[in-house]
């Protein structure tokens, strides 16, 4: 099937990054190719070092490449200005971390916000909106909690809440359940299918765990920067997976 008959929600053409540490060169990527089919629920699995965080920052336009090219909503993000990628991030792009990077200071309310006070929306739509987002991972009641009074996994849950702020249409977790316990892990996955299943939402999850596998319609394996498979996850996939390879 050829990316012209394909609804694509990224795809990177090989692509290398390379980092430099004193005066040699790292490369973390070596020449990637992949195509995520919108709609679909893609875990990019691999072990530390593997290069799998890297190419989750460029398919985000976090990041631009050494060489190849990564196009975003059909755009290069190469060719992109500071602006355009930003703007481009800030509407299609919903980011879940390990690390859950909350604001201390601000309430999980707040947080949530913050996209969209970045997207110019009035305050009463922003407070509206996060607190139905925050009900829907399972918060309500918690709205005015800081950081510092809810557990890892509801942090995991205001942080996957603000990924939903501006309803992008790709949804990108690095280790979304790398601090978590596995009860826990099993209930973040869990939003991640609903926001798959019910939302429509095109997800990617980057991990190192291959229990993950049983919810994706594809998992794509990674080591030393190169893709090693490409092959059907838990699910029923919607295309073979040899449409993840671009032609």
């Amino acid at each position: 099937m050829s990316s012209t008959s394909l609804d694509v929600a990224v795809e990177v053409r090989k692509v290398w990054k390379l980092y430099r540490i004193g005066k040699t060169f790292y490369p973390a990527l070596r020449g990637v190719s992949l195509r995520i089919p919108k709609g679909s629920f893609v875990i990019i699995l691999g072990p530390s070092g593997s290069g799998k965080s890297t190419l989750m920052h460029l398919m985000g336009a976090l990041d631009t490449p050494t060489r190849g090219s990564v196009y975003l909503a059909g755009k290069n993000v190469s060719k992109l200005s500071d602006v355009e990628r930003a703007k481009l991030r800030r509407d299609y792009v919903g980011f879940v971390f390990q690390q859950f990077y909350l604001i201390p200071r601000l309430s999980a309310l707040e947080n949530v916000e913050l996209p969209m006070i970045a997207k110019g929306l009035p305050r009463g739509i922003r407070h509206r909106r996060a607190k139905k987002l925050l009900a829907l991972v399972g918060l309500k009641g918690k709205e005015n909690n800081k950081p510092i009074e809810l557990s890892g996994g509801e942090q995991q849950r205001v942080a996957i809440a603000r990924a939903l702020a501006n309803d992008p249409d790709l949804i990108l977790a690095d280790e979304p359940t790398g601090n978590l316990d596995t009860a826990t892990s099993e209930s973040i996955m869990n939003l991640m299918l609903d926001m798959n299943e019910r939302m429509g939402k095109t997800v990617v999850v980057v991990t190192h765990n291959p229990e993950q596998v049983k919810y994706s319609h594809y998992v794509v394996k990674i080591r030393d920067g190169k893709i090693v498979s490409v092959g059907e996850g838990g699910r029923r996939p919607p295309y073979p997976p040899e449409v993840l390879l671009p032609d």
